[in-house]
């Protein structure tokens, strides 16, 4: 079969305006998530946000990723992608301009079973996500094992401060954990696709670009062990700064 030059560079534009409709938002390029570059799988919908074009919770419906291992006590450095930037260099070069969306709420979780149920372990406002930063979390020392990867998954979940969105982006992994561990208490939020709660936004930090970072007080909370079962945030975690209908 011939192809002419024109229709091989219409097909390559097609692919860039599908891409870059998606580069505005973000996902987890650590660890190395579902549908992602680094996979054989590359969805141009991975950005976004859950309900867009029928995206599911929880993950969006995709594929198995890479499978990353971690202990309990281990803290996940946590990284964003978005198209345009090499996952495999950070930070990233100046002058990329994802749409944060002015910043909002981030809970990072843990599951034990196939997303059925979601454990928080990490919960950062205003500033998350970003690009530019990285974002700890630990894995409490007092967890579980996990050791099927297709059920063993951690998420990253966002709600935005300028529009009424749930963004959730997952990752397999496996967990060497304790023998009698015992699994964080705090559920994740779930809000802007039915039943849950509509209409919802975050506090955010009203930047489109680049923003500050993750909040000191946050991050010494997400990674001391204040999100294990026993911890101090309970069923009730810090305040995201949620408002809406």
């Amino acid at each position: 079969m011939k192809f002419s030059l024109f229709s091989t560079l219409a097909a390559a534009t097609t692919l860039l305006s599908c891409l870059s409709t998606s580069s505005a938002h973000m996902a987890i390029s650590y660890p190395r998530a579902q549908a992602g570059p680094w996979t054989k799988d590359l969805r141009n919908t991975v950005h976004a946000w859950i309900g867009f074009k029928g995206k599911k919770f929880p993950c969006g419906g995709y594929p198995k990723g890479p499978v990353t291992q971690f202990k309990a006590g281990d803290i996940i450095p946590v990284r964003f992608w978005t198209f345009g930037m090499d996952y495999n260099k950070f930070p990233p070069k100046a002058g990329i301009k994802p749409a944060r969306h002015g910043g909002g709420s981030c809970e990072f979780s843990l599951s034990w079973d196939a997303g059925k149920t979601w454990k928080v372990i990490g919960q950062y406002t205003k500033t998350c996500p970003d690009i530019y930063y990285e974002w700890p979390v630990l894995i409490p020392k007092n967890v579980p094992s996990c050791t099927d990867s297709n059920k063993c998954l951690f998420a990253f979940s966002w709600t935005a401060y300028a529009t009424n969105q749930f963004y959730h982006h997952c990752a397999n992994i496996l967990i060497k954990g304790v023998k009698g561990g015992k699994q964080p208490t705090l559920p994740i939020t779930l809000v802007d696709f039915k039943p849950h709660r509509m209409l919802v936004h975050a506090n955010g930090d009203g930047k489109r670009g680049r923003g500050s970072g993750p909040d000191r007080r946050e991050r010494q909370l997400s990674t001391n062990g204040y999100y294990a079962a026993g911890g101090g945030a309970g069923t009730r975690g810090i305040n995201l700064g949620l408002s809406g209908k």
